[in-house]
């Protein structure tokens, strides 16, 4: 079973990203050494405007 997690960024939370990066990094890498992760990086912006 494959999961997506999706989530929407907040104002002034670049300092806080920063922090938690190089540890978000090692979870990937060490899930992806275990063949465990199909992809990783941002998802596309749904605008949900353009429907209109």
């Amino acid at each position: 079973m494959h999961y997506a997690i999706m989530s929407e960024d907040v104002v002034d939370s670049l300092e806080k990203r920063k922090t938690a990066r190089p540890t978000h990094l090692d979870r990937l890498n060490n899930l992806a050494s275990q063949d465990r992760l199909l992809v990783a990086g941002p998802h596309p912006v749904v605008d949900s405007s353009a429907a209109r």
